[in-house]
């Protein structure tokens, strides 16, 4: 199955580079995923809860990046597996500036299998396509907060007093 989109956000490429190699904030943005952990340079484990139609169920998998380019992209590879089936992927991420900030493009080629892949072409695709709008626009909102944290002066700590005469 090939997987490919692009996304638009209003912030610098470096920005976006930054939050998508944080564990933290990926954790964030996925839908269903329960734990991800940096487990080496650049490589990944987690555990994922993913639904397509009738067949739910939990995969624990790792995904590893490389051929970095900060900031303009890197390769991914990634698998796992759990009692639905399994998925195995690869396919490569790209950041460009743009006049409003950055543009995501992704390209993946994916292979699922098991009672997963019984659910049909159609409703897998119908499926990835909105789990990776939603982290997407996860990742928008998780850019945001982060833009306006950086961005926001830092407090005005109260004038010091001398001590009353005693």
């Amino acid at each position: 199955m090939k997987v490919t989109g692009q996304h638009s956000f209003p912030v610098a490429p470096d920005r976006v580079w930054k939050a998508l190699l944080d564990p933290a904030v990926l954790s964030r943005i996925m839908p269903g995923f329960e734990r991800l952990d940096l487990r080496g340079e650049n490589e990944f484990e987690g555990a994922l809860v993913v639904q397509v139609g009738p067949v739910k169920g939990k995969f624990e998998g790792q995904l590893a990046l490389s051929e970095l380019d900060p900031p303009n992209g890197y390769r991914m590879k990634m698998n796992g597996r759990g009692a639905p089936g399994f998925v195995t992927g690869e396919g490569r991420v790209r950041l460009a500036p743009a006049a409003a900030g950055t543009e995501l493009s992704y390209e993946f080629d994916v292979q699922i299998g098991g009672r997963i892949a019984s659910v049909g072409q159609r409703l897998l695709d119908t499926t990835s396509r909105a789990i990776t709008k939603q982290a997407l626009e996860n990742l928008g909102k998780q850019l945001e907060a982060m833009a306006q944290s950086t961005s926001s002066p830092p407090p005005v700590p109260p004038p010091l007093s001398a001590p009353a005469p005693a």
